[in-house]
């Protein structure tokens, strides 16, 4: 009979090897994300509707500065969010609609750490392409200011102002939460139909948290999972808080997601709950400091 002895692999060691994989994983959640039907519709749809209004009007003009910056403002911050909530969704459940759980669950990989590639695929992913735009914007933002709003070859008359850095940033949180709450949501609802529950909160929830007559003046409409432009709203709530703390804001409620989504299996729950306690307190704090 013989005895076989094993040195414990260092704590450093196996999180450096765990984090490897994790990144791989990481990069393709984040190629299946953007390559999802959901941004290819509607790059296809605006793409015809531009088609379209220049065929109507038989004339081609290039897009001004201000013109543009409106037209990505908008797309970014309205619909940028929904649609990653989608893909993220859509590919989040792919292995279990495939019915692909059973052979997943015995790869060395286990669920919390492919819940881990997901959230940080939404980062590298969408977040990226969505930083991309806040640069984007950041710099179309310094002509249309230059003109003050008067027409030129590089901007014409905008009745939106540009946004400031902290608005920007929010912009970009919002289309990572999205894809958080996605992941969230899949990992928690696992069953046919979770996708438009889940948008249906998001939407109405924040419908509910903005709308002045259903809160009270400067609290819940700073609370939503949204950005406080000041420029879009003419109520008092908008001009009272601060724009900075809304950002760390909504920094904490994407760490609420991911937190979340790493509570859903037993092993080491004990700690992510630590975790969590942690996160709420200081989204909570944060949230106070905003109003």
């Amino acid at each position: 009979m013989t005895a076989a002895t094993a040195t414990p692999m260092p704590v450093s060691t196996s999180s450096r090897r765990l984090s490897i994989p994790v990144v791989t994983l990481g990069r393709r959640e984040a190629k299946r994300i953007l390559v999802s039907p959901i941004y290819l519709a509607i790059a296809l749809f605006l793409l015809a509707t531009s088609g379209l209004r220049t065929a109507v009007e038989l004339k081609f003009d290039l897009p001004t500065a201000a013109a543009t910056y409106e037209f990505v403002i908008y797309l970014t911050a309205l619909y940028a969010g929904l649609l990653t909530y989608m893909a993220a969704h859509l590919v989040s459940t792919s292995s279990r609609r495939s019915h692909a759980d059973r052979q997943l669950a015995a790869a060395p990989m286990g669920t919390r750490l492919r819940s881990g590639g997901l959230c940080l695929g939404v980062v590298l992913g969408p977040g990226a392409v969505a930083l991309g735009l806040m640069v984007l914007l950041a710099w179309l933002g310094t002509f249309v200011s230059a003109t003050d709003g008067a027409s030129s070859v590089l901007a014409d008359a905008s009745s939106t102002q540009p946004f400031s850095v902290a608005e920007l940033a929010q912009v970009f949180l919002t289309v990572i939460g999205g894809g958080l709450f996605a992941v969230l949501v899949a990992t928690w609802l696992r069953f046919p139909g979770s996708l438009p529950i889940g948008l249906v909160v998001l939407v109405f929830g924040t419908a509910f948290l903005l709308d002045p007559d259903r809160s009270p003046v400067n609290t819940l409409p700073w609370l939503a999972p949204y950005i406080s432009a000041s420029d879009w709203t003419d109520e008092p709530w908008a001009l009272s808080g601060s724009q900075t703390w809304h950002v760390w804001y909504l920094l904490g409620l994407c760490g609420l997601a991911v937190c979340g989504v790493m509570l859903r299996e037993r092993e080491g729950r004990l700690r992510w709950l630590f975790i969590s306690a942690a996160v709420l307190l200081l989204t909570g704090l944060v949230g106070w400091a905003q109003l």
